[in-house]
């Protein structure tokens, strides 16, 4: 392939995978809006009485729609390609090492683990810290990843590359919205939820980078264990991510990280 072609493909790549997620995101983001405006979800709840009929027809059409898009979309995925939903696990040995280095992937048919592992790592983190529904968009995540790419040939430690990771992925803002948090899990909501959730993704991330660390510990009770550990650091965090200190944020993440 000639550099000129390389050229050309590459934008293109990175433009069709952003425009096909956005697509579904759009799709997403409106079923979830749809239900929500008409209280879907309490519907079925305990409550009809509280639901105007309109509103009952209106949830109902967005739940089948959802309900088809859903279908469709794990039919597609089982048949071409299983594994795209499957959680990478922070365990895998050089598991950090591999989403750095996909910060510049933009093959059609490859979802880098880039975004695999944060889109799927904060759906289980929204659902292990607060009640459904909750809206997370995949084509932010890229979008993060995509606005990495200038800067992924500076020579960066492992701090410093986390630290870019983290206040990209909070600045596009993948998580829109989350469920109610419980009492016991207040801590989660001292911060704008994206700085929680991306926050706990990227410290297990570095905590487990040398393997699995227990055998009867799974990726979820992992996630539950880091964010409690980092729950009394979040404000920091949060401060050092308003300023965009990636230096002061980078020792942050090396401080937690030799506490673990």
């Amino acid at each position: 392939m000639s550099i000129a072609s390389r050229t050309v493909s590459i934008p293109f790549a990175a433009h069709a995978v952003c425009a096909a997620a956005g697509v579904r995101d759009g799709l997403r983001a409106a079923q979830f809006y749809v239900r929500d405006l008409t209280n879907a979800d309490r519907f079925g709840k305990g409550e009809p009485e509280r639901v105007p009929f309109l509103s009952r027809i209106v949830a109902k059409g967005a739940r089948i729609v959802d309900g088809l898009m859903s279908w469709g979309a794990n039919v597609s995925i089982a048949l071409f390609l299983p594994s795209w939903r499957n959680l990478p696990s922070p365990f895998t040995p050089g598991l950090m090492h591999e989403v750095a280095r996909d910060i510049r992937e933009n093959s059609l048919t490859h979802n880098p683990t880039f975004n695999a592992y944060f889109f799927r790592a904060a759906i289980h983190i929204a659902g292990r810290y607060s009640a459904p529904p909750w809206l997370i968009l995949e084509h932010r995540v890229d979008a993060a990843r995509r606005s990495l790419a200038a800067g992924a040939e500076e020579a960066a430690s492992e701090n410093e590359m986390m630290a870019r990771i983290l206040i990209a992925l909070v600045e596009q803002g993948p998580v829109a919205r989350i469920g109610a948090v419980s009492e016991r899990n207040r801590f989660f909501s001292q911060v704008e939820p994206n700085v929680a959730v991306y926050a706990i993704a990227c410290v297990a991330l570095m905590f487990a980078e040398e393997g699995r660390p227990a055998e009867t510990i799974d990726e979820d009770e992992f996630f539950s264990v880091t964010g409690a550990l980092i729950g009394p650091r979040l404000p920091a965090i949060a401060e050092f991510l308003e300023r965009r200190d990636e230096t002061g944020l980078a020792r942050e993440l090396a401080d937690i990280k030799s506490m673990y």
